[in-house]
């Protein structure tokens, strides 16, 4: 599964993990601030019990002084800096009582707190110049000499908050991390399984690509897909008959000229006869050559079409040994000797006609330029293909003419009777077919030309 930057795959996932991490984030931060509160609820009730011991504990000493009763409780009223706090106030906000955790310092209350009524939540300095978080309540009370309003305060270090907080916000920020990576994934999963129809769907492409299926199947397509097979496979069936389309257009072109043409071979006929030599060689250069290239159009508009379907197999030797017995009337005064090294099992992937159309080029080609030798062989290759060889014994060609003579129209010797269409028709071929086309020096010493079969 390639993971590119045009990658489906790496799109959803980056989609997915972008908005897993705006809701984990999001979610994280209400739980913290859920918890917070959760923890301030806690804190407030605490010292609400605190403030219930307090209050009735409050009095008056003999000496003039204020004090409690009894203490308080939870020990960590009395010792220093301890981050719980309490403390009594006039309704002047002069210090009366304190804990002794506040040691040598005193809670600051502002005037307008120390008027309020009821039970007040605040964050003050405290010792330190740490934040406390604060319950102030205005009392009336007899503590021994009359009924007077008394300010009573609980706090505690804002920190004992913060630090539990912080702890929850750690092992939750390691919470979210393991589910995020859990949660990316299964989506990865869940992607990869739902990609795999449109995997699928690659490899049955590739398949009518290699000419082994017509049509994509729709059977077994899942819903959502079928739409997509349906187009494809409407675009193929238009594709087929667009390419027989192009073939019946190409043989009307064909035999439309063919009357034209007989026409013209008749006049240099008659040219030549009247004495008229080269009006009568030039116009019979031209025919052949109108003629050889309405031939290449017809064998290119041939295989138009045929790649698309179950790929036939040819028998090579057959039709080898019959395209040989065409050639040998053609060969002159000049006896050629044909080394065929062929299985009578051995077959191609090529439609026949094909198939006759590129093995008689590369024989013709071989017999017009050998001196005496032709070598036909099938072999496979180090990867196990199956590859025609024709080797010739002929001048041969220079390695780096080998790209001029597969152009179509390009001979490298004019004297030579020819369109120089034939090596042009069997790239033309091999390309259609997918085929691998390659020209080498030949053990004979002459052209040597491979066709390897992929």
């Amino acid at each position: 599964m390639s993971l590119g930057p045009r990658s489906l795959t790496l799109r959803l996932l980056a989609l997915y993990a972008a908005i897993l991490a705006a809701s984990l984030a999001l979610f994280a931060w209400q739980l913290s601030r859920l918890f917070e509160h959760h923890v301030e609820r806690r804190i407030h009730a605490e010292l609400e019990n605190h403030m219930l011991q307090l209050i009735p504990q409050f009095y008056k000493r003999p000496d003039g002084r204020f004090g409690l009763r009894r203490p308080l409780s939870d020990p960590r009223f009395t010792r220093p800096y301890s981050g719980f706090y309490w403390q009594v106030d006039d309704a002047k906000g002069k210090v009366l009582a304190r804990s002794r955790s506040l040691w040598d310092t005193a809670l600051q209350l502002s005037p307008a707190r120390l008027s309020r009524e009821g039970l007040q939540e605040y964050v003050i300095k405290g010792p330190r110049k740490a934040d406390l978080f604060a319950l102030v309540r205005g009392v009336w009370l007899d503590a021994g000499d009359g009924e007077k309003r008394y300010i009573f305060t609980l706090a505690v270090d804002h920190g004992e908050i913060s630090t539990a907080v912080d702890e929850f916000r750690h092992d939750l920020y390691l919470a979210l991390a393991l589910l995020a990576g859990v949660l990316l994934l299964g989506v990865a999963g869940q992607i990869w399984l739902g990609l795999k129809p449109l995997r699928a769907l690659r490899g049955r492409i590739a398949r009518i690509r290699a000419g082994k299926s017509r049509t994509l199947p729709d059977e077994d397509t899942l819903r959502e897909i079928r739409p997509l097979t349906a187009e494809l496979n409407a675009l193929l069936a238009e594709n087929r008959k667009e390419a027989e389309r192009a073939r019946a257009r190409a043989a009307d072109l064909a035999h439309g000229m063919k009357t034209p043409l007989a026409i013209l071979a008749a006049q240099g006929r008659d040219l030549k006869a009247r004495g008229a030599q080269d009006a009568a060689a030039v116009i019979h250069q031209q025919v052949r050559a109108l003629s050889a290239h309405v031939e290449h159009e017809l064998a290119r508009a041939r295989m138009q079409g045929k790649r698309h379907g179950k790929r036939p197999q040819t028998p090579v030797r057959k039709n080898i040994e019959a395209i040989i017995q065409a050639l040998e009337p053609m060969t002159g005064d000049v006896p050629l000797t044909w080394h065929v090294d062929i299985p009578p099992d051995a077959l191609v992937p090529m439609e026949r006609g094909d198939f006759l159309e590129l093995a008689g080029n590369l024989l013709e080609n071989a017999a017009k330029w050998a001196r005496g030798h032709v070598s036909v062989s099938i072999r496979r290759n180090s990867a196990a293909a199956l590859a025609l060889v024709i080797e010739d014994d002929g001048p041969g060609v220079p390695q780096d003419r080998y790209d001029e003579i597969l152009q179509r129209g390009r001979r490298l010797d004019e004297k030579t009777p020819g369109t120089g269409l034939g090596l042009a028709i069997v790239k033309d071929l091999a390309q259609r077919w997918d085929f691998e086309l390659r020209l080498f020096r030949a053990a004979l010493g002459g052209l040597g030309v491979a066709v390897v079969f992929r």
